[in-house]
């Protein structure tokens, strides 16, 4: 089994080596990995990177941006942008603490990225399980509904409700392309991921 198991992580590093854009060519079936064989991989990660558009609304107003997520293991990283394209915040974080860079070259530091994150769209999100909501990985303590296919489709986690709308083939992978959380005080966040990159940074 174990060596099965190391066979599948092999065979998808090389599959997913480089930067996949959605949607890409649709791949073979016999390259699509089965959903719990997909969990192991995407666990195994250590740096990836999503990109697509955002909108969130809450009884504060409602807003649209782009983003761009990066992990990996010195540094998280949450790019903004603004309907043209340009950067309006870089949020990162590491061990030292988080910081956050304006486009006007304004600078802030907190303890976490979440405050950071908080002080820019003015409402509090879930910061620290938005990484695996974003691969579609639900945690042992979140419920989670699966779909014919076998990949989530609806996570409840705590005081939030997240439905996968759509799924993409990324390389070997199936990733989700459009997703709604739902959340306390009525906050909704509908984000679509446009590309997704695996290994380090680009």
């Amino acid at each position: 089994m174990m060596r099965r198991t190391l066979c599948l992580l092999a065979v998808t590093v090389s599959l997913l080596d480089g930067c996949a854009s959605l949607p890409p060519p649709a791949p073979r079936p016999s390259l699509v990995l089965a959903s719990h064989e997909r969990d192991q991989v995407l666990r195994s990660l250590s740096a990836w990177q999503a990109s697509g558009q955002a909108s969130l609304r809450s009884p504060k107003g409602a807003e649209s941006f782009g983003f761009r997520w990066q992990e990996d293991p010195q540094q998280q990283e949450i790019s903004l942008r603004d309907p043209l394209g340009r950067t309006v915040a870089r949020l990162s974080a590491t061990a030292e603490g988080a910081q956050l860079l304006l486009a006007n070259g304004k600078q802030m530091q907190a303890a976490s990225l979440g405050a950071l994150l908080e002080s820019v769209l003015h409402v509090a999100l879930p910061v620290a399980r938005l990484p695996d909501w974003l691969l579609g990985l639900p945690r042992p303590d979140e419920g989670v509904e699966r779909n014919g296919n076998g990949l989530p489709e609806t996570l409840h986690a705590e005081q939030w409700t997240i439905r996968y709308l759509a799924y993409a083939p990324v390389g070997g992978l199936v990733m989700p392309s459009l997703l709604q959380a739902q959340g306390p005080d009525g906050i909704t966040l509908r984000l679509a991921i446009t590309g997704w990159h695996f290994g380090e940074r680009p």
